[in-house]
């Protein structure tokens, strides 16, 4: 046990200047309550709690069925919240309106709307917003699936007409225009309300309590949580190239320690280190940000504890690698940013395009997000969030196994 006492030695030198540790708790709460209002935070943009989808003016002057059809159905989305305005403005005060961010977009339909969708089965709209921000795009791929959707029914309900036509014929051409209109808001009727509904349930254990609500901060915490357990490495790595510089690491080595008992209490205080941070900020995201970690309370428990080996185990080489205390910073840093990139710390990976989705793959960060939101909004379980474990554990071997055998090499 004697790789206990490296690791008590470890956590006396980590907190012995209680300023780092403090900063390590405060600064991923600070980031957090940022990040999570800006998306949202307890009762979404706008602060209006039975509301929080994103503003959307929708600017028209003619109304047709086939227009008050289209506004209905984009009503009806989880994402934006119509506004009408049936008389118009300024074009250049309507780009105003959503660079002030007063509105998320604004959609503008012209006067031969209704009669290209008609003639030509096309759907042509002007939205203007701003694609550099994530409402932007989620406000464009929104109406982007609405446009494809009512197309659709164009062309459905044309097709109708051309059957029956063929078939029966029409006595007039207010008939046509009548069944036109049927068939259209029958389509785009089907569209929001499918026959085949898929269904997702969870099984959980009897008495556990139910996952939090959709909330921002369900993925902001994780996001910080992570990436600021990257940055906690600094001080701790720093001590490993200490002990090699001080040559105390030497004489440890001469003595009657095995170096395996070195490797392993120098990881384990990394281990307790960020485990402890995982556990204040899990404790608080319980008690402030209504999130309930508790829904599964043996899968965060595992999740955090090979989220918190990889860390480690990322520490561990840091402080192997280098020569110099100050490169530790270097070491931490570079992976932290690239990881809490990757992995959407700071933005749903939902947001992003489908490159980078695929490349949140190779980041343990994305593992430990997709996890803990697992957990936080759909009361996943231990078996639900297996695949996120086994990965955690790998990356934990990537790097632990490296600086094993670096370490073994320069003792021998």
């Amino acid at each position: 046990m004697r790789f206990l006492d490296i690791t008590i030695k470890d956590l006396y030198q980590i907190f012995k200047d209680w300023k780092p540790a403090i900063f390590l708790l405060a600064a991923p709460i600070l980031f957090t309550l940022m990040f999570g209002f800006m998306f949202g935070g307890f009762s979404g943009p706008g602060g209006d709690e039975a509301d929080d989808r994103l503003p959307v003016s929708i600017v028209y002057n003619k109304e047709t069925s086939i227009t008050e059809n289209f506004i209905s159905y984009l009503e009806t989305s989880d994402v934006i919240h119509l506004e009408s305005n049936k008389n118009g403005s300024d074009l250049e005060d309507l780009k105003t309106t959503v660079a002030n961010e007063d509105f998320a977009a604004v959609i503008l339909i012209s006067e031969d709307f209704s009669q290209s969708i008609r003639q030509e089965g096309k759907v042509s709209l002007d939205v203007i917003l701003d694609e550099n921000t994530p409402a932007g795009i989620a406000v464009k791929q929104t109406i982007q699936t609405a446009v494809n959707q009512l197309q659709t029914a164009a062309q459905t309900a044309t097709l109708v007409i051309k059957t029956y036509s063929e078939k029966v014929g029409f006595e007039n051409p207010g008939e046509s225009e009548t069944l036109y209109d049927e068939a259209f808001i029958q389509s785009l009727s089907a569209w929001r309300n499918p026959p085949i509904i898929p269904l997702v349930t969870q099984t959980s254990t009897e008495g556990s309590e139910k996952a939090s609500e959709e909330n921002a901060f369900a993925q902001s915490l994780p996001g910080m949580m992570a990436q600021f357990a990257i940055a906690g490495l600094i001080g701790a790595a720093e001590i490993i190239v200490q002990e090699r510089k001080s040559g105390a690491l030497d004489r440890l080595s001469g003595t009657t320690v095995l170096p395996f008992e070195i490797l392993v209490g120098h990881w384990l205080a990394m281990f307790a280190m960020i485990f402890l941070q995982f556990i204040i900020l899990i404790i608080f995201g319980q008690i402030f940000l209504r999130l309930n970690f508790f829904s599964a309370p043996w899968a965060t428990l595992i999740l955090s504890i090979t989220s918190c080996s990889f860390v480690a185990s990322l520490g561990l080489l840091i402080g192997i690698l280098a020569k110099m205390p100050e490169q530790t910073a270097v070491y931490a840093l570079i992976p932290m940013f690239i990881f809490s990139g990757l992995g959407g710390a700071w933005m749903p990976l939902e947001l992003l395009g489908e490159t980078v989705q695929k490349a949140s793959n190779f980041s343990p960060v994305s593992w430990i997000m997709t996890g803990f939101k697992g957990i936080l909004l759909r009361g996943d379980g231990v078996r639900q969030i297996g695949l996120n474990i086994l990965v955690l554990s790998g990356f934990t071997l990537l790097f632990f196994i490296p600086a094993a055998v670096i370490f073994f090499r320069k003792r021998t």
